[in-house]
């Protein structure tokens, strides 16, 4: 037992030693760099541009660092029996989101597609007439100057690390001035990793792992680089035509992820026992059906976060990386210590205000669950606030004072909190609450920029507030209802390849058929997408070899 507490101890200590060295050595690099940079420079123009870079950097770095803290959330809300499971989902997404992006979606949604000739020179008053839905579609594809394609880069070549086509980023380097496309690549590679991160909350514990693999691929291949070029790319439609504003992703990140964990939360239905759910209902009646255990009978059982000192850490590691979320996508440098500002603030509030509204979720329950609670505040409420909170303020934090971000924190914790009564008044099981922080949140954040741009630097004169409540409603339901519909065929058509490819091998039981095409659909999808029964009962971690010592 000595022993035993001595290697606790050393293993402590050994782990706080390294944290510190990796922090000094960051530090020293970061300095190092920006001393090099600055001296390798010639004028005051290629300062700039150097620490612009260096800045979209290390923004990305702490966009890239949020990961960590969604895998120490997710794994702390979850049973510890799918801390493994977990862990690796967070770890594969960003693999899987690195390769999709650079393969076809950053050409998605930033590449310049055939009407975007105006980008490769000065900008005029005919820039305002061209709408573009889609960027290039492929990556590989070089442009002489006459804008005829002439070659394919598939590798390397001599100063185009990426393989992208030099001439093919025209837009985004005029939005973006003095920064590299590698530097801007990597900045959105960070973007595009956190929206299919989202999702895996809200399909934990039931979620198949290679189901989650292949549909991160195409979201962030495909459903998400689109919406993204809709608003953020220089002609994109929805900028274009409608005027819709998303400074930060409250729409493009947020909206996007929690509408496909909407989708998959639904289509999967919830854990086994929660809700009274069992999963067995989708099997043929001879087929013979496992016994629950009178655990998992309990709504306690799934309810209570198996390690909140996890899901803390990661609260604090996700509200640090959201500095660089926001303040890393301005392209005014003065402007960072503003955004920074507001996205603390609001945070902080969105937190309070969850913990204040405690009392109401202990009267539901008391009223419409039956279940006396003690009103006391929850660990897991105040969270979720924080979050609800950064992402509320995450599409007008450039362009708000401290004031309006406090109000946009305000807001977000009462949806977060009612939300999560939603949720449960719908039987939708979202272990980490990803729904209601990051789909309605994100609403509700880009509504609000609709007020908050009056008076601004974006609209001096002539604003229009009903006129941009307008835009940003239509515009955040036209994103809903693309991603809603889109994301569903993709949950679908993996489902049923998984399904048949295991009723090939085998490993697929018999299900129930009625006549309800619709209703057939979704079980073969479901039973396609979901662990098994006796995965679910032990815990997703024996996908993985000797998860945990004898």
């Amino acid at each position: 037992m000595r022993s035993k507490l001595i290697n606790e101890m050393t293993n402590k200590n050994w782990f706080s030693r390294f944290r510190y060295v990796c922090l000094f050595l960051a530090t020293i690099v970061v300095l190092i760099s920006c001393q090099r940079a600055l001296a390798n420079d010639a004028d005051s123009a290629n300062n700039f541009a150097a620490v612009d870079n260096i800045w979209l950097l290390l923004a990305g770095a702490l966009v890239f660092f949020m990961n960590a803290g969604f895998a120490l959330l997710e794994a702390g809300f979850c049973r510890s029996e799918n801390s493994v499971n977990v862990l690796a989902k967070n770890l594969i997404v960003f693999c899987v989101a690195a390769i999709a992006f650079w393969m076809f979606g950053f050409g998605l949604m930033f590449g310049d597609g055939s009407d975007h000739a105006p980008c490769r020179k000065n900008a005029n008053q005919n820039d305002q007439e061209i709408v573009s839905y889609l960027g290039h579609f492929s990556p590989a594809t070089e442009y002489n100057e006459s804008g005829q394609s002439s070659e394919y880069i598939l590798l390397p070549k001599d100063d185009n690390p990426l393989g992208f086509p030099k001439n093919k980023f025209s837009c985004l380097q005029r939005q973006w001035e003095n920064r590299s496309i590698a530097s801007l690549f990597f900045f959105q590679l960070a973007f595009a990793g956190t929206a299919a991160t989202i999702v895996s909350g809200a399909v934990a514990e039931r979620i198949r792992f290679w189901a989650f693999f292949w549909f991160s691929f195409i979201l962030v291949g495909f459903l998400y680089p689109i919406v993204g070029h809709w608003v953020w790319s220089e002609y994109g439609w929805l900028k274009q035509a409608i005027n819709f504003i998303d400074f930060a992703g409250s729409t493009v990140v947020h909206t996007v992820g929690g509408t496909v964990a909407l989708v998959g939360a639904i289509l999967l239905q919830p854990r086994w026992g929660y809700f009274g759910y069992d999963p067995q209902e989708d099997l043929d009646g001879s087929v013979l059906r496992k016994a629950l255990p009178r655990k998992f009978g309990h709504q306690n059982y799934f309810t209570y976060p198996s390690n909140l000192t996890s899901a803390t850490l990661g609260c604090l590691i996700l509200w640090l990386g959201w500095l660089g979320f926001n303040g890393g996508s301005t392209t005014e440098l003065q402007n960072v210590g503003h955004i920074v500002i507001t996205t603390i603030m609001s945070a902080a509030t969105g937190g309070i205000v969850a913990i204040l509204s405690t009392p109401i979720t202990a009267l539901w329950s008391k009223i419409f669950e039956n279940n006396p609670e003690t009103g006391k505040p929850e660990l897991s409420s105040l969270i979720n606030g924080i979050l609800g909170g950064l992402v509320g303020v995450t599409a007008s934090s450039a362009y708000i004072d401290v004031p309006i971000a406090i109000l946009i924190g305000a807001v977000s914790g009462v949806i977060v909190t009612f939300g999560n009564l939603l949720l449960k008044l719908w039987k939708i099981d979202d272990p980490v609450g990803a729904i209601p922080v990051h789909l309605f949140c994100g609403c509700w954040g880009t509504i609000a920029v609709s007020w908050s741009l009056k008076g601004t630097e974006v609209y001096q004169d002539n604003y229009n507030v009903l006129g941009q409540l307008g835009s940003q409603i239509l515009g955040w339901l036209i994103v809903f209802v693309f991603v809603l519909i889109f994301s569903w065929i993709v949950w679908v058509v993996i489902g049923g390849i998984l399904y048949s490819f295991d009723m090939i091998i085998g490993n697929q039981r018999k299900l129930s058929k009625t006549k309800n095409l619709w209703l057939n659909i979704h079980r073969i999808a479901r039973q396609g997408i979901r662990v098994t029964p006796k995965e679910e009962i032990e815990g997703s971690d024996g996908f993985w070899e000797n998860p945990k010592p004898e």
